[in-house]
């Protein structure tokens, strides 16, 4: 993977705010105090996909997730209708044109606690792909049919704090694990025997 990059935001709405100064630094934190949903979207530039790693500072109306760069973020029901989102509280996931799954397989039916970190992978090659993880490694598919558009991180929040990162991923970083499965067959095809 590429170095962490520091997240930055590309468009937001409502009362959320964030230290520009403290994020150039290291993760960014965001704030919304208001009872109002707020959301943003933050940039991620790498071309293989990307890793957001969030964690819950306070509160429990919280989604993460992922959404079309271009997306009209205003009001709750894009949650709903726009992107892919995991609810923090009761790790459900929402999905584009009003999907909604209780469970996603391989995360607990609770919610996430304070201070615990829950890593969203997307990944553009072969397929795009949305995967959730509490541990940063064993990652589990969320079961969604993305669509080829440019989605970014997305984080909404209704007075709540949370803590953002996001590491790169390399275009050939995926294709790399790819490569990884066919080396034994190569071996084979090209024995001398």
């Amino acid at each position: 993977s590429e170095p962490e990059a520091m997240p930055k935001v590309l468009k937001s709405v409502g009362e959320l705010s964030w230290d520009e100064e403290a994020s150039a630094k290291g993760p960014i934190t965001l704030k919304c105090t208001s009872g109002n949903w707020s959301s943003a979207l933050l940039q991620a530039s790498g071309r293989g996909g990307f890793v957001m790693k969030v964690v819950v500072v306070r509160g429990c109306s919280i989604m993460a997730g992922i959404a079309p760069a271009d997306a009209d973020i205003s009001g709750a029901a894009f949650l709903r209708n726009v992107g892919h989102h995991i609810c923090l509280y009761r790790l459900t996931w929402y999905g584009e044109g009003g999907i909604e799954n209780r469970t996603v397989v391989g995360l607990p039916q609770n919610r996430l606690a304070l201070g615990e970190k829950l890593h969203l992978r997307y990944v553009l090659k072969p397929q795009p792909e949305l995967a959730v993880s509490l541990d940063g490694k064993s990652f589990t598919p969320v079961p969604a049919q993305l669509k080829h558009v440019d989605y970014v991180p997305c984080v909404s929040l209704c007075n709540g704090e949370v803590t953002v990162e996001i590491e790169h991923l390399g275009a050939s970083q995926h294709d790399a694990s790819e490569g990884r499965k066919l080396i034994p067959e190569r071996l084979w095809q090209d024995r001398l025997f």
